[in-house]
């Protein structure tokens, strides 16, 4: 094959490459390795494993990709409406190899995210989309319903093998450059309607190298095993990207799989080294929980370098949980890393160093509310434990207060702000959030840039040189002056009575006549027979507990049915749908007995 038709080589490059680059590598250099497995749970409860190779995946995405440069033009979306499988990474990597933008979502039949699909796609405007072969009798109505041709519709399993014309007809396009938007990442929406970032084939890599120096993954022995949505920032870097550049070996998961039987994620990990995984707080929780004794007896998972601890609030108790449910089966509590990131900077952002374990302090509860962070503690309130997501990596992290937008000192809650490789271009077709947000000027920064600043919207604290997540600005809740965080009054709720589920709670403000006040909506704990009966003395339990805690009011408290309060794509709690719904009088109460 001539060298021509190929992206640069790596080693013209520098220190960081197109991911076509490095596909082209490890296609030529380790061609019988196998690149990527998805075990299918959907065909065999007991998992069939299929696998592809580098050199079929370079063979693959090559056809693919002249495919697509047939039916697009330069700069053209092109959506992935996949579900979870090999050919869902192969599509994504086909369209990068292209001279076309790869907009990564999923296939129309998602639970509860039909309305989320449709706006993005109108958003987006593709002109062709990519599917696998049992997806598309669903797509095809979908896509006729948005304008997109039928002929614009490319079955990505139908290019993995008998393509040697098209793969001959392959060139990479001359004109890419590294600084180009590769692909549009569109995010979850726990605060605002999806917006999608604009992130950059630069972007991508450099996040995946900071990925491997946070964790000190040494890629050529190492795996990525995940569950985590293809269509998700941690779950599209972790589960391809990352392993793409590394030249290592990627093991996938359905979520669903994991959601019926967690005792999977930990089978798939067991008895590998060099292992690096991922997966919200709730998952580690629900591992704990679902994993039987007598399934641990045989699982190894001494292996693991990283468990990667992110996308939603951490907890404390969660980390202790899990490093001592598994210790028996090789975890650590090194290895249990709280992590920090957002779609913005592509994803990773923080984590502690690799030989030291996670940071747990507790705080002055009272002096949190005017943001201070204190570990002298003297008020009567509970002091409030925060967790350390470490330092930042590759990249540049400062607390600003968000109206001056001054660096703030050590010990002072603020806006957290990145500069780095790994941050987006901006928002897709959003010029002045894009302007907001993208292109901050840092005051009083001393030897930090000054320009090109991200506002993450997030709040967080410097303290003894580590990073602490506080909440995010749009979910704060302020009473009285004073800073409410929803998640810690989440957290006081759900253990206030058993008849509240765990992690299935909202807590939001709505006005009054006397100003703001404090609302939680929490799901009925599905086994607990006796709610409706109760709802009384749950309410009370609840008041009580978040005024002992947080010494403010409770205003209202509401019991919902099992599953109905609004998660995003991600699985996040919804809290702004939430309190809609709240306002409207939609939600699903518990009838009372």
């Amino acid at each position: 094959m001539q060298e021509s038709r190929e992206a640069p080589p790596l080693e013209t490059l520098g220190d960081v490459a197109f991911l076509a680059s490095y596909l082209d590598h490890w296609g030529r250099h380790t061609p019988t390795t196998v690149a990527a497995t998805y075990i299918d749970y959907a065909t065999d409860r007991h998992g069939l494993e299929r696998s592809v190779s580098y050199g079929e995946l370079d063979g693959w995405t090559r056809a693919l990709a002249a495919k697509i440069s047939q039916v697009t033009q330069p700069g053209d979306r092109v959506a992935l409406l996949a579900s979870q499988s090999l050919e869902y990474g192969a599509g994504f990597l086909a369209t990068l190899r292209s001279h076309a933008m790869s907009v990564p979502l999923f296939a129309p039949d998602l639970p509860g995210q039909g309305d989320r699909l449709n706006a993005v796609v109108a958003d987006c405007a593709p002109t062709a989309v990519l599917v696998n072969r049992d997806k598309l009798d669903l797509v095809k109505p979908f896509c006729a319903a948005h304008g997109i041709s039928v002929d614009r519709i490319l079955v990505i399993d139908d290019y993995r093998a008998d393509q040697d014309s098209l793969v001959a007809a392959y060139a990479f396009p001359s004109s890419i450059q590294l600084d180009d938007v590769a692909y549009l990442q569109y995010t979850s929406g726990s605060t605002r309607a999806p917006v999608g970032v604009c992130l950059t084939h630069r972007n991508m890599v450099e996040n995946a190298l900071q990925l491997r120096d946070g964790y000190d993954i040494h890629f050529s022995s190492a795996s990525t095993v995940s569950w985590l949505p293809l269509f998700h920032d941690m779950g599209l870097i972790l589960g391809v990207a990352a392993p793409v550049v590394g030249g290592l070996h990627s093991v996938v998961l359905d979520p669903v799989a994991f959601v019926l039987k967690p005792l999977r994620w930990l089978q798939a990990i067991s008895g590998r080294t060099n292992v690096m995984t991922a997966a919200p707080n709730f998952a580690f929780d629900y591992a704990v929980k679902r994993v039987k004794p007598e399934d641990r007896k045989d699982l190894d998972l001494s292996g693991v370098i990283a468990w990667i601890n992110g996308a939603e609030p951490v907890l404390p108790a969660t980390l202790e949980r899990f490093a001592e449910s598994f210790a028996p089966q090789g975890v650590t509590e090194l290895a249990v890393k709280p992590t920090y990131g957002l779609a913005e900077a592509t994803v990773f952002v923080a984590t502690p160093p690799l030989h030291e374990p996670a940071t747990i302090i507790e705080v002055d509860s009272e002096q949190l509310q005017h943001g201070v962070v204190t570990t002298d503690v003297r008020g009567e309130m509970r002091p409030t434990k925060l967790v350390s997501c470490g330092r930042a990596i590759g990249q540049h992290l400062a607390i600003v207060d968000p109206e001056t937008c001054e660096l703030l000192p050590d010990g002072r809650v603020g806006e957290i702000w990145l500069n780095g490789p790994n941050i987006g271009v901006g928002y897709w077709n959003k010029p002045d959030d894009s302007e907001a947000l993208f292109n901050a000027r840092l005051q009083g920064g001393g030897d930090l840039p000054t320009d090109r600043w991200l506002r993450t919207e997030d709040l967080g604290v410097v303290l003894d040189g580590r990073f602490y997540v506080t909440g995010r600005i749009k979910d704060l809740i302020i009473i009285d002056g004073r800073n409410v965080y929803p998640h810690d009054v989440e957290f006081t709720v759900e253990e206030s009575h058993d008849a509240i589920a765990q992690r299935r709670l909202a807590a939001f403000s709505v006005p009054t006549e006397a100003g703001e006040a404090l609302v939680v909506v929490a799901e009925r704990y599905r086994h607990h027979a006796d709610a409706g009966a109760q709802l009384a003395d749950v309410a009370a339990a609840a008041r009580q507990a978040v005024t002992r805690e947080h010494a403010v009011a409770l205003h209202d408290f509401v019991l919902v049915e099992p599953d109905t309060i609004p998660r995003t794509s991600s699985g996040k709690i919804a809290r702004k749908a939430s309190r809609t719904g709240y306002l409207a009088g939609t939600l699903q109460r518990t009838p009372a007995a």
